[in-house]
């Protein structure tokens, strides 16, 4: 079974072609999407139908609650973008998913407001742990997250903790950025592998895009972290 794990597409219409292609070559079994497919870029009627039509599984995160519920202010251009019953779809995202994978159980989830603060790779090792425990009170082996924009893995004892990057916002290198997961179906131990993908996309297009667009709100922080890959806000 291999699973692409995508996340934080962000109105990047560009990254999501590019990563669609991607897709198209490593064949992935199932797409599941963990979070934030609306939001910062201007093209987020395209990310938001893209990840409908791909993925088998989309869940919400910080930016699709928040433009859902419209508790962004002054966010209107997305929801004049999206409309009323795309609204009505991301204040309806469940927000995390457990699966079984090679024996080990995996909690996915974005981040917020799963968690009430961004977490990193680095930060403190009781700031991480909680995260391996699911909504059904569940101990995990493994968490794979989004949010923080920047592929990290990590070992924490005997447990997993993963970002799959994201495909439109990318911090560090600013490619367009997934995980794969690969694993057999049984709850038995058997081999597991987590792959990062970085891909190049059309940042100048990108920036473009954003740039034709000046009336989505802090527009200019999201050319400055397309063109750079680094954090603006």
């Amino acid at each position: 079974m291999r699973i692409a794990l995508i996340a934080d597409l962000h109105g990047n219409r560009p990254a999501t072609d590019a990563l669609e292609r991607d897709l198209t070559l490593k064949r992935p079994d199932k797409i599941y999407c963990l979070g934030d497919i609306v939001g910062k870029g201007p093209s987020s009627d395209y990310t938001f139908d893209w990840a409908m039509a791909h993925c088998d599984l989309v869940l919400g995160g910080n930016w699709d609650v928040f433009v859902g519920y419209k508790s962004f202010e002054p966010d209107h251009f997305y929801w004049e973008q999206l409309g009323e019953q795309r609204l009505n779809t991301l204040r309806e995202l469940p927000l995390e998913k457990t699966i079984t994978l090679s024996g080990r159980r995996i909690r996915l989830f974005h981040g917020r407001p799963t968690m009430a603060h961004l977490i990193h790779a680095q930060n403190p090792k009781e700031d991480i742990l909680p995260l391996f425990t699911n909504a059904d009170g569940e101990d995990c082996d493994v968490a794979g997250y989004a949010d923080a924009h920047r592929q990290s893995l990590r070992s924490l004892d005997d447990k997993i903790f993963f970002n799959c990057g994201s495909v439109g916002n990318a911090l560090g290198r600013p490619n367009c950025c997934y995980a794969l997961l690969d694993g057999e179906e049984t709850p038995d131990n058997a081999p597991f592998t987590i792959q990062m993908i970085q891909i190049p996309y059309d940042r100048e297009q990108a920036v473009r895009d954003a740039q034709a667009t000046p009336q989505v709100s802090r527009i200019d922080s999201f050319i400055n972290e397309v063109k750079t890959g680094k954090y603006s806000r």
